[in-house]
Formats: C-alpha cells, sequence, structure tokens
C-alpha cells in the first residue's frame, strides 16, 4: 500500500517521473487513495494540491488538512523515539562509566598483588642468601620481609598467585562488556542520527 511504498523508497522513486506522467498516473486515483498518496511526503503533496486537484476545492483543503495531521503524527512519534533512544544511551553510558570504575580497580588490585609477590619473591630469595651466603650482601630490608611473614613464603606466593589469575579474568570479563556496551552504543547513536535526518521538519 502507500505506507509500505513510502518505507521502501517508492515514493522517492515515484516523485522522479516527468511531471506529465505523474499527473496522468495520479488522476487515476480515486479521492482516498489520493489523500493518502499526498501524505506521504512534502513533494506529493504539493504536487497533487497543484496539478491534480483544484486550489481551494474540499479535496485540496482535505489534502493539506491530512498531510498536516500525518506530518504532526510523525513528527510526535519519531520525538518518542528519540525520547527513548537519548534513553537508552544515557543508560549505556552510565553503565560504561561503572564498568570503567571497576576496571580501573581491578588494574590497582593487579599491580598491587603483583609488586607485593615480587616482593616476597625477593624476599625469600634473600632468605635463601642468608642460609647459604654471608650475611654482607643481602639487605636488611629483604631479611624482614621473610621474618615478618606470618605464613610460609611458598603459600603466600600460591595465594597472591591465585588471586592475581582471579584479577586477571575478572578485569577480561570487565572489558569484554565494556567493548559490548562501546558498540551498543555506537547502534543506538547512529539510530538517534537516523532518525533526527528523517524526521520531517516542525
Amino acid at each position: 500500500g502507500v505506507e509500505e511504498g513510502r518505507k521502501d523508497g517508492g515514493m522517492e522513486r515515484l516523485v522522479e517521473l516527468p511531471e506529465s506522467l505523474l499527473c496522468e498516473l495520479l488522476r487515476k486515483f480515486d479521492t482516498p487513495e489520493l489523500l493518502a498518496l499526498a501524505c506521504t511526503c512534502r513533494k506529493l503533496n504539493e504536487f497533487v494540491g497543484a496539478h491534480v486537484l483544484e486550489p481551494g476545492s474540499e479535496e485540496y483543503r482535505k489534502t493539506k488538512e491530512a498531510f498536516l495531521r500525518q506530518k504532526l503524527n510523525r513528527q510526535r512519534k519519531a520525538q518518542r523515539k528519540a525520547n527513548i533512544l537519548e534513553c537508552e544511551i544515557q543508560d549505556v553510558n552510565r553503565e560504561m562509566r561503572t564498568l570503567k570504575e571497576e576496571a580501573n580497580e581491578l588494574r590497582n588490585q593487579e599491580r598491587v598483588d603483583r609488586k607485593l609477590y615480587q616482593e616476597i619473591g625477593r624476599g625469600r630469595s634473600a632468605g635463601i642468601a642468608l642460609k647459604t651466603w654471608a650475611p654482607a650482601p643481602v639487605s636488611v630490608w629483604h631479611k624482614k620481609v621473610v621474618e615478618q611473614t606470618p605464613v610460609s613464603v611458598d603459600s603466600r606466593m600460591e595465594d597472591l598467585a591465585a588471586k592475581l589469575k582471579v584479577t586477571k579474568l575478572l578485569l577480561k570479563n570487565v572489558l569484554q562488556r565494556m567493548e559490548t556496551k562501546k558498540r551498543k552504543l555506537s547502534v543506538l547513536e547512529e539510530s538517534l542520527s537516523s532518525l533526527k535526518r528523517t524526521t520531517p521538519k516542525m
């Protein structure tokens, strides 16, 4: 029908026909069909009013009124859809900010645990040095690390290694979710931009 033709671009092809051919074609429509057709776009509305209907006639007045009503309805429908898209964009942006904060916390946690893991590893090396070498070349700080560790060094390092592994997995998951949100945001923004381009002006 007329609505399907407007959606698939048929109306744009119709108005590209020569005026004489278009006029002859439109005269074959009865009044209700002609009114519906004239509501699909400004060019057809103007053409129907100028070449098919008599200016000042009842049909001409109905064509103009119907066109304005349909235009207003399309504007309102487009505005509602734009409002929904804008709300969804705000929600996605808020979710991305939360994910970014979560990713930063995980990165900081990973750095802290990795540094501690390395320090305990150096402390363990210091402990071995204390047993096998002269204590002179071993730093006092390394010695304190070994002495102050409440559990065995190997056990502590195993715990930290497991914690680092979990942190990496969590960070990977968060980054993947961020990428998914970015793609969704791009789609929403493109939909909103396209809607604004195709919405009839007030």
